[in-house]
């Protein structure tokens, strides 16, 4: 698939370096199908309405560039692509990003004419409002609090899983099913919901289960075998509780990761070796467990992550959380500027 430009135009310089910012990190859910260019050559371009006013009046507008608003403007000009609120942050961006894709993607299979979708937008049906994108990339969407109410859809409009931030995630599937669309990395249609649709949703009563179980299947089955960022592969690694086994959902193998990191701090590779499992079965259960604070660096020192839907903490460990806030955050800065730093390797 090619990849696509974007830029800034007649903005602040700083509201660019943070458009710049986002695009780099979201290049992991974006397919790594997008980059930084200038205003006239980009596929996409971000302005504001007076702005792509102003190139229309000097027909300097491109035919063939899709022109994003700020949606202060009422209506936008007729040949605005699509609109984005101010202030643009992540969320927004992704969401201006996906449609814009599809569109290009449409227009190389040879559809000349343009969708406009700036015009309109409280009519859309939800098929249009949806954004087509990776099973990974939505739940990573829904866990990092995108939006307020959110539906994931697999292609046939069917509801995998729908989240309210305050409430945690409902779903009709189970847990292995769940797991089994996030490792094999589906297709799926996220649905940014409205306020009504949002209390229609809350009107069907249906059970709600905490969001730190949502990121245990994701880190489980969607990790990949890749540590988390805030992890280093070389330094060892133990359980400062023991998961609710009873509450989350499990393979034969991690109850004996667990029992192994329960008596002693271990590296990912060793503790891979002692288990006889792959290292990216060892990895993703390291990386579960760090989601939900379970997860602390030898010599006493706590994590600081979350400890949702785990044993509870004894005195003696809830004094220690402290210290793990500057542990975590020098792993995080080892493991970014690649101080001694070494992904987990395969098999």
């Amino acid at each position: 698939m090619p990849a696509y430009s974007l830029a800034v135009q007649g903005q602040p310089r700083n509201v660019g370096v943070a458009v710049e910012s986002m695009l780099g990190l979201l290049l992991p859910m974006l397919g790594d199908h997008w980059k930084m260019g200038e205003p006239a050559t980009s596929d996409v371009v971000i302005l504001d309405a007076a702005s792509l006013d102003e190139l229309n009046r000097t027909g300097a507008a491109r035919p063939g560039t899709l022109y994003v608003v700020f949606e202060e403007a009422t209506p936008p000009p007729a040949n605005a692509f699509s609109a984005v609120r101010r202030p643009l942050n992540s969320s927004g961006l992704i969401e201006v990003l996906h449609k814009a894709q599809a569109e290009l993607a449409r227009r190389d299979g040879g559809n000349a004419e343009t969708t406009i979708v700036a015009h309109g937008a409280d009519k859309e049906s939800a098929e249009n409002r949806a954004i087509q994108t990776s099973m990974r990339a939505a739940v990573r969407w829904a866990l990092q609090g995108r939006s307020a109410a959110a539906t994931v859809m697999n292609l046939n409009q069917s509801r995998i899983f729908s989240v309210v931030q305050d409430l945690g995630f409902t779903s009709r599937l189970d847990s292995s099913e769940i797991a089994g669309l996030i490792r094999t990395n589906a297709q799926v249609m996220v649905l940014t919901l409205s306020d009504r649709e949002r209390k229609e949703l809350l009107g069907k009563q249906r059970k709600f289960y905490p969001l730190t179980k949502l990121e245990w299947i994701y880190w489980l089955a969607g990790s990949n075998g890749q540590l988390r960022p805030e992890l280093d592969a070389a330094t060892p690694y133990r359980l400062s509780r023991w998961p609710d086994f009873s509450r989350l959902p499990h393979y034969r193998a991690d109850v004996r990761l667990a029992s192994l990191l329960k008596a002693d701090a271990l590296a990912v590779g060793e503790l891979a070796e002692r288990a006889g499992v792959r290292v990216e079965t060892a990895t993703n259960f390291v990386n579960a467990c760090w989601s939900l604070g379970l997860l602390a660096p030898p010599l006493g020192r706590e994590s600081t992550g979350r400890a949702a839907l785990s044993e509870p903490e004894s005195p003696v460990a809830g004094k220690k959380g402290e210290a793990a806030a500057g542990g975590s955050r020098l792993a995080w800065l080892r493991s970014a500027l690649g101080l001694g730093a070494r992904r987990a390797g395969g098999a």
